[in-house]
């Protein structure tokens, strides 16, 4: 992202996007859960040698269950929470679309860890049943047979309805417009719907954003409505759930309004090396970006 302001037709081509902070880039609270679950995990392994050493196979599946229940949810909390990322993925990639072309993917989060959860819940059940089934009548005995009889059946459920009721949305940007693609899947079921907004055709890019449902307090996200100068078609209004994305929503805002407003600036959308146009600035520029924002929001609040 270059710091250069576009000025019309005449922009030289070397220039791109400027980055503009819009939205929360870097939620610092989130930041702070990140590098505390990395704390948690590390003082797990430290300990873990001494307490298997001296209570067996049982203090290792207690381990086991303590990891499960705080690295998962904060392991889903923070994709949730629409932190941006460190760097730009790799799934940024150029693509081709049938009857589009060539063009950048946005490629969206994916439900990795949620599916990593549950086969991270299937393993320390079956763990401990194996290790707790030989106890005799005992609490850990009973619990180990409850969770294998219905907390296994019920997570092998939802593992395989994962993959029979899928709906995938996938968004790239072309030299002709916008592309959303939505994939769904019911059992044999399969249907894609293609919808292709021209850049010629927005009527205007807004923002908007939810509340986000990983935290308690107040944390919206952000959220990128299209809406069309053509009043005729009966296509719906395009939404982008910038949240969703592997790139920080900021930077895929500034690419959508540069093309927009540059006609010249759009067939580079199609080049091997277009992935660098959403590239966002350091991690650091990104912080004081948003220690700068939330000190002039606190005066404005005050006065």
């Amino acid at each position: 992202m270059t710091d250069r302001e576009d000025t019309g037709a005449n922009t030289p081509v070397d220039s791109g996007p400027v980055w503009v902070r819009r939205w929360r880039s870097v939620h610092l609270g989130w930041l702070a859960a990140v590098f505390g679950l990395c704390t948690v995990a590390l003082g797990l392994l430290v300990v873990a040698v001494p307490v298997i050493a001296r209570t067996g196979a049982g203090g290792l599946v207690a381990l086991l269950w303590l990891a499960f229940f705080v690295l998962l949810p904060l392991g889903m909390a923070v994709p949730m929470s629409g932190i941006g990322a460190a760097q730009l993925s790799r799934f940024v990639r150029r693509v081709d679309v049938a009857g589009v072309g060539a063009g950048l993917s946005v490629p969206g989060r994916g439900d990795f860890v949620a599916r990593a959860g549950l086969l991270a819940f299937a393993s320390v059940v079956g763990l401990s049943y194996f290790v707790f089934r030989d106890d005799g009548p005992d609490p850990r005995q009973e619990m180990a047979e409850l969770l294998t009889s219905i907390g296994a059946p019920a997570c092998l459920a939802w593992f395989v309805l994962g993959f029979v009721v899928v709906n995938r949305t996938r968004v790239s940007l072309h030299p002709e417009g916008i592309v959303q693609q939505i994939y769904r899947r019911r059992g044999w079921k399969v249907t894609n719907d293609m919808t292709v907004v021209r850049w010629s055709d927005i009527a205007d890019l807004r923002l908007e954003e939810h509340p986000n449902p990983a935290v308690p307090h107040r944390g919206d996200l952000p959220v990128i409505r299209v809406p069309r100068l053509s009043s005729e078609t009966d296509e719906p209004e395009l939404v982008i759930m910038a949240c969703e994305k592997k790139v920080e929503p900021n930077s895929l805002l500034a690419l959508l309004l540069w093309c927009r407003d540059n006609p010249w600036a759009r067939a580079q959308l199609e080049h091997d090396d277009a992935r660098e146009l959403l590239r966002p600035p350091r991690l650091l520029d990104r912080i004081r970006a948003d220690r700068a924002a939330s000190t002039v929001s606190g005066r404005n609040a005050v006065q």
